[in-house]
């Protein structure tokens, strides 16, 4: 009895233990991109601020903007993929991205960071909600395309 106590307690330590090294949300995918982005703040009574332009980059698992750190006091926030595809297009001859995520940070003032968005080839969407005690207080949409890398000279 204590040997199969111990056979079963050893089992699951190693699938915890493995799920925690190979379970890791893997964002290779989209790290490092860059997109120049356009984000428009939903005002009530469904009317649309200003478009402001920034750009958004994926580094170590997380989604960053300056856009978001000033207005949101998220600077970083991690995100997860929900779907992690590819497909070729024809148009462009080339292997393309497809990709669902999302995060979410709570920032220093307590509230909720949501982001919720799309990469598909070239172009990405998404929206960033900030609420607090799930009331929404801002809540902005953001769409635009990949950002070409400066040729070297």
């Amino acid at each position: 009895m204590k040997r199969t106590s111990t056979l079963i307690s050893s089992i699951f330590i190693f699938i915890l233990t493995a799920s925690f090294i190979f379970g890791g949300e893997d964002t290779s995918s989209v790290e490092s991109k860059q997109f120049k982005i356009s984000i428009m703040e939903a005002k009530k009574g469904g009317k649309a601020g200003l478009a402001e332009e920034d750009v958004c980059v994926f580094k170590s698992g997380k989604f960053r903007t300056g856009y978001f750190k000033q207005n949101a006091g998220a600077e970083a926030i991690p995100i997860e993929l929900t779907k992690d595809s590819t497909y070729f297009d024809e148009a462009v001859d080339a292997d393309m991205i497809y990709v669902e995520f999302e995060g979410e940070i709570t920032n220093k003032l307590e509230e909720t960071v949501k982001i919720v968005g799309t990469i598909d080839g070239y172009s990405i969407e998404g929206n960033v909600k900030l609420s607090k005690k799930d009331k929404v207080k801002k809540n902005w949409s953001f769409s635009g395309s990949l950002k070409e890398k400066k040729k070297k000279k």
